[in-house]
């Protein structure tokens, strides 16, 4: 981390709201459903996937996650009215994990109800390492009652995700995963720190996964990572079919437009909502790489979907 990150993520609350929305605009959708959808279906037009999330975490009330829940309905609905993709993101905290897991699991498995009549797909997600053991909690609950439409996120940076892995693995049955490197700022008895470490990691989980079975979106901004994802995919061809690249919106598009070009499918994340304040201050915080790359990219143009 350079004194360049840290100054940047620090100076971040003082920033102009106005300013911030400036540095978040090609990093956001919008404020709206229909902002999600519109940014959705441009990237499906560009021989992209995509995956929506409702911004928002961390919600105190029942009735805040309940009316989450009926944000991520009416997309399901709408996308499905519009023949485009169904395929969203949860966050556990956002569905209630932080006031019950009953609860965490009732809501998801009333989403991944209709992501079930709808031929769509729900993404649980994966927070901070304090969630990691209700979230997994939640999930072996959601995969036995929805298998087909849910699956997880794993971070390899987290020092027990390896053993997680082969846990997952080892229940048997469909499982779906999200491997990301991890965006959270941990505990060094946690989390691996280095570079290098956090992509060992990385490679390994993502053979642990693929030889269990496993379907496994690796989702990465790391040329390194993603070369080695296209390796994994020529030494084993069979498991082609089980393999996709994930990106988020706005970063490094030309990149993921040459994975898209070499026949990997590529999979957008496209975060939008009213709660894009909070989540740009928190993300850039926890991880000031980002605030270095979204001032510099006060500096450039928004890249067109190609």
């Amino acid at each position: 981390m350079t004194w360049f990150d840290q100054l940047a993520a620090r100076s971040l609350p003082w920033v102009p709201r106005s300013l911030v929305s400036r540095l978040s605009s090609r990093y956001i959708a919008g404020l709206s459903r229909e902002d999600a959808i519109a940014a959705g279906g441009a990237l499906e037009r560009s021989g992209y996937l995509a995956t929506y999330d409702l911004l928002g975490e961390a919600v105190s009330t029942e009735e805040e996650v309940r009316d989450a829940a009926q944000v991520y309905l009416r997309l399901l609905e709408d996308l499905a009215t519009r023949s485009l993709g169904r395929n969203v993101s949860v966050k556990p905290t956002q569905m209630g994990l932080d006031l019950s897991e009953d609860l965490c699991f009732e809501i998801v498995s009333h989403i991944a109800e209709r992501a079930e009549r709808l031929g769509a797909f729900v993404r649980f997600e994966m927070e901070e390492s304090r969630t990691v053991d209700a979230s997994l909690r939640v999930f072996a609950r959601l995969r036995r009652a929805h298998p087909n439409s849910v699956g997880c996120v794993l971070q390899a940076m987290l020092r027990r995700t390896e053993e997680d892995a082969c846990n997952l693995v080892a229940t048997g049955g469909m499982l779906n995963v999200r491997l990301v490197k991890g965006v959270y700022v941990e505990p060094e008895d946690v989390a691996y720190r280095n570079a290098d470490e956090i992509r060992g990691a990385f490679q390994r989980i993502l053979r642990v996964l693929l030889e269990g079975g496993a379907f496994v979106g690796a989702a990465t901004h790391d040329e390194q990572l993603a070369d080695m994802v296209f390796a994994t995919r020529a030494e084993r061809p069979d498991w082609s079919a089980r393999l996709e690249l994930q990106v988020l919106l706005g970063v490094r598009e030309d990149m993921r437009a040459s994975w898209r070009d070499r026949g990997m499918p590529v999979r957008v994340y496209v975060p939008y909502g009213p709660q894009w304040y909070p989540y740009v201050l928190r993300r850039l915080r926890q991880n000031p790489k980002l605030a270095r790359y979204a001032l510099l990219g006060l500096f450039s143009k928004r890249e067109r979907v190609s």
